[in-house]
C-alpha cells in the first residue's frame, strides 16, 4: 500500500469518526460547557468569514453564501425553539431538535461527499469542465455556510440560554 493511499484511508477514518460523533451529539443529551461553545463559535467564526471572503470574487457563490446562511440562521432559530434542557446531578445538559441537526448533519454529509467524488473524478479523468467545476464549487459552499451559520447561531443561544439555567 502506497503511502498516499495510506494517507487517504486514515483520512477518511478520521472523517467518519467526526461524523459518528455528530450525529451521536445530535440524537442525544450534551452537557453544557460554555468554554466549548466559545472555542467553537470562534471557529465557526473563522471558518464562515474565510468562506465568505472567498466567495467576494463571484457573484454566484456570493448569493449562494448569503442564502445558505440565512437558512443557516433559520434552522438555528427553530432549532433553538424546540431545545430541551435539564440539570441532572449539578450538571446543564441540553437536547436539540434531532429533525433540524440531523438535516445539517446529512447536508453537510452530501457536500463532504459530493467533494470527494469531485476530487477523484479530476485526479482520475479530468472529465469535469472548468464551468461545472466552479458551479459546483458555489453551490457547496453555500450548503457548508447553512451548517456553519447554524452551528454559531445554535451556539449563541446555548451561551445565552446557560446563563440563565442554574443548578438546584
Amino acid at each position: 500500500m502506497s503511502a498516499n493511499n495510506m494517507i487517504y484511508i486514515l483520512l477518511l477514518i478520521f472523517l467518519a469518526y467526526r461524523i459518528f460523533r455528530r450525529v451521536q451529539r445530535t440524537f442525544g443529551w450534551q452537557q453544557l460547557s460554555l468554554r466549548r461553545l466559545r472555542i467553537m463559535n470562534g471557529l465557526f467564526c473563522v471558518i464562515g468569514l474565510l468562506f465568505l471572503i472567498e466567495g467576494v470574487f463571484h457573484w454566484v457563490s456570493l448569493v449562494s453564501d448569503v442564502i445558505g446562511a440565512s437558512l443557516g440562521i433559520i434552522l438555528a432559530y427553530y432549532s433553538a425553539e424546540t431545545t430541551r434542557f435539564e440539570i441532572r446531578e449539578g450538571l446543564r445538559l441540553y437536547r436539540s431538535s434531532a429533525w433540524i441537526g440531523g438535516t445539517v448533519t446529512l447536508l453537510f454529509i452530501g457536500r463532504l461527499s459530493y467533494r470527494i467524488y469531485a476530487m477523484m473524478q479530476d485526479s482520475h479523468a479530468h472529465q469535469l469542465s472548468s464551468q461545472w467545476k466552479s458551479l459546483g464549487g458555489t453551490w457547496t459552499s453555500g450548503l457548508m455556510l447553512i451548517m456553519i451559520a447554524y452551528y454559531f447561531t445554535y451556539n449563541l443561544f446555548l451561551i445565552r440560554k446557560q446563563k440563565q439555567l442554574n443548578p438546584a
